[in-house]
């Protein structure tokens, strides 16, 4: 059994990460490999590059699909890393955010070779998730470059990449997980979901935050993709076209991260990896999951 709490795709593999070690997604099954966390919380895998965070070292990255690893630099953070996230164009900008367990936010330059924090606007530093809204059309102006961030008492909106951070209009509670629609700059919509207090969701591109009434209490994992939106709590799957109404996916089981890949929608548990049919949210393929090296 492999416990996924992190996934991430680029075009050379996918990967799956947790407490029980890295995977990397391939031929019907997870194939462990090797990495230097003693505590692995997040993986993200890069254009040649995959980088991997929890404790003790933050952040490490590899360039040789994981035969060699070299800890990042990180300046004044002790913290384990808890996720990561990429800008959209980093292959132009090299800029990629980190939220750590206790010191906020740590951003790169590099693609993860070297951080700094980022903390200006933030109350709280316990980050949960990170996500980017899609790239600004090109005749947009100004272009912002919008990120959002989820703690343990908020929700939080960067309109500059991460550079500084205001709290959206929303309760105090713990905040797990973010999504973005695809049609952001069009819809503005995001929404955040929380351990205890439910669904929420914004329309005004994350600025303020209402309850959504017909999801679960307790959301784990929530993505979005073109036909809709996707969310896990404890005990099943739901969703929704429009992220306002929601129904529970009869017969499916609970996940810990749910990601829209080429394939499908891959979903993350306590027991491995499932690609779903985003039609019809039925497996498509189940990783057989080996013990974790």
């Amino acid at each position: 059994m492999a416990i996924i709490l992190s996934m991430s795709e680029s075009d050379e593999a996918c990967w799956a990460a947790g407490p029980n070690g890295l995977f990397r997604v391939e031929s019907g099954q997870l194939t462990p490999v090797p990495q230097p966390m003693e505590r692995l919380a997040s993986v993200l895998a890069l254009q040649h590059r995959l980088l991997v965070g929890g404790a003790p070292y933050g952040v490490a990255y590899t360039v040789d699909q994981g035969q060699n690893w070299q800890a990042a630099w990180l300046s004044g953070c002790q913290s384990p890393v808890l996720a990561i996230a990429a800008d959209p164009d980093v292959v132009n900008s090299g800029v990629v955010l980190a939220g750590t367990e206790g010191e906020g936010i740590l951003r790169s330059t590099d693609r993860g070779g070297y951080w700094v924090p980022c903390n200006y606007g933030l109350r709280n530093y316990m980050v949960l998730s990170l996500v980017w809204a899609p790239s600004a059309p090109p005749k947009q102006w100004p272009r912002r470059e919008v990120v959002f961030a989820t703690t343990e008492e908020g929700i939080y909106r960067s309109p500059n990449a991460g550079r500084a951070w205001k709290r959206a209009d929303c309760p105090d509670a713990v905040y797990q997980i973010v999504a973005v629609s695809p049609q952001y700059h069009r819809d503005g919509v995001v929404l955040a979901g929380a351990e205890e207090d439910g669904l929420w969701r914004s329309s005004d591109g994350g600025r303020s935050f209402t309850r959504v009434a017909s999801a679960p209490s307790q959301v784990n994992a929530l993505c979005a993709w073109e036909g809709g939106w996707l969310l896990s709590d404890i005990e099943q799957l739901w969703s929704s076209v429009d992220g306002e109404k929601w129904q529970p996916v009869d017969g499916s089981e609970p996940a810990l991260v749910l990601r829209k890949a080429e394939e499908g929608i891959l979903a993350g548990s306590e027991s491995g990896v499932m690609v779903l049919d985003p039609g019809s949210f039925e497996p498509i393929v189940q990783f057989a999951t080996p013990e974790p090296i």
